[in-house]
């Protein structure tokens, strides 16, 4: 099962328990949530999503001529 079906099932889980009233579960789910995501980026190739990241490469480029 991929990371993303995963952690599709557990938001609609969370929906469920907050529809339910059920927070405690809610707030379970949620860090749970959480540490999927955590560790999905800390897994990512440095700068994969850094916008700043070819700035940073431009600025050593420029740095080693």
């Amino acid at each position: 099962m991929s990371s993303q079906i995963h952690l599709s099932q557990l938001e609609e889980e969370m929906a469920q328990a907050v529809a339910s009233e059920d927070f405690e579960t809610a707030a379970a789910l949620r860090e749970q949530i959480d540490q999927l995501r955590r560790d999905a980026r800390v897994l990512e190739p440095p700068g994969a999503d850094a916008p700043q990241a070819a700035y940073f490469k431009r600025q050593a480029h420029e740095r080693g001529r």
